[in-house]
């Protein structure tokens, strides 16, 4: 027998049942810390550009001594007392998460703005008198179904700060460069492969290179300052990929530069033609790139992995194809493979 009803109610319906004593929020339910004021901010931006967010669930139980229904959340906690203390001016968006309604508050908002929040609609799964031991049972079912995040995935779900809002747009608005190109697929992009090679790279333009593991430290250092401008940061990214386009304008396909660790070289040897990389070699800094020069150069790292006899490679080609096959995200040997792609360009 069905035990759910699948509804959805408006933002205005959770703020009349809290002002009329309907509506519980429950601590026995909450599984989750309290959130901080960036995660706040980060959902309250996804409801005003009209984002989904998951879905809520709610008991509904009969008050029997005041014949009214009372509606508690079990799961959903979190974003319903952000919901509620961000209608009642409790904290404003953050202007990372939002240049024009950051700082803000809900009443000060244009009267059209603060209609289109309390008429957004949740998507509710409605549990009707169950006991506590059946929502347990329920919750227990649903996480046997759930994907384990990945460390991406985790991180993500950590981080609100400019750094993790900026590699978001930047990694989504190339969705189409990574399919194209034979970066990444479709599938792993839904695991926010993207995101991480994003985050990879951008550490690579700002701080050095450094090993992929890394990645989740620099998250945490840049949550609560972000010392660089996002706009240059985000224009320098696009003149790189605009050059890696210029240099290959049939695409990375059909060129071993496809393959990610490959990709990260490229990619950190023109940031360091173009704008400069701490902890590459100061020969190659700032050294102006000839498309035609630079392209012949590149097509040599073909030519070395069709070599079938290695012993007919210089030591620094052997160097080269054994940094591209053994702990290819560490440091050094990510430093060693972008000095040799930066030379290669002239």
């Amino acid at each position: 027998m069905k035990s759910f009803d699948s509804r959805t109610y408006s933002i205005n319906d959770f703020v009349e049942w809290d002002n009329a004593k309907q509506l519980e929020l429950n601590p026995r339910f909450q599984r989750r810390s309290v959130w901080n004021d960036k995660a706040k901010s980060f959902l309250m931006d996804s409801i005003v550009r009209g984002k989904p967010i998951p879905k809520v669930f709610i008991r509904q139980k009969l008050n029997l001594t005041t014949k009214s229904s009372v509606r508690e959340v079990v799961d959903g906690q979190q974003r319903i007392r952000t919901i509620l203390s961000f209608i009642k001016d409790g904290f404003t968006i953050s202007r990372i998460h939002n240049h024009e309604y950051g700082g803000i508050p809900f009443s000060s908002l244009p009267e059209q703005t603060q209609s289109q929040i309390l008429t957004y609609e949740i998507s509710v799964d409605l549990l009707i008198n169950l006991p506590d031991s059946e929502i347990l049972d329920i919750f227990s079912r649903l996480n046997s179904y759930a994907v384990v995040l990945n460390e991406q995935e985790k991180i993500n779900a950590e981080h609100f700060g400019t750094f993790k809002v900026l590699a978001d747009r930047i990694s989504h608005s190339y969705f189409e460069f990574w399919i194209k190109n034979g970066i990444l697929t479709e599938r792993q992009i839904m695991r926010m492969a993207e995101v991480s090679l994003v985050a990879d790279l951008l550490i690579a333009m700002l701080d050095g290179i450094r090993s992929k593991k890394q990645i989740k430290k620099f998250y945490s250092n840049y949550e609560k300052e972000f010392p660089y401008s996002p706009d240059v940061t985000q224009a320098n990214f696009h003149s790189i990929i605009t050059t890696i386009s210029d240099l290959f304008p049939e695409g990375l396909r059909q060129t071993e530069f496809r393959r990610v660790h490959l990709f990260y070289t490229l990619f950190s040897a023109i940031s360091h033609r173009l704008f400069g990389v701490s902890n590459l070699s100061h020969e190659t800094l700032l050294k102006p790139i000839n498309i035609a020069v630079a392209r012949q150069g590149l097509e040599h790292v073909d030519y070395i992995f069709g070599v079938e006899d290695h012993t007919q490679l210089s030591t620094k080609e052997q160097q080269f194809l054994t940094d591209l096959r053994r702990a290819t995200t560490d440091e050094a040997v990510r430093i060693r493979r972008g000095n040799y792609v930066a030379a290669l360009m002239g």
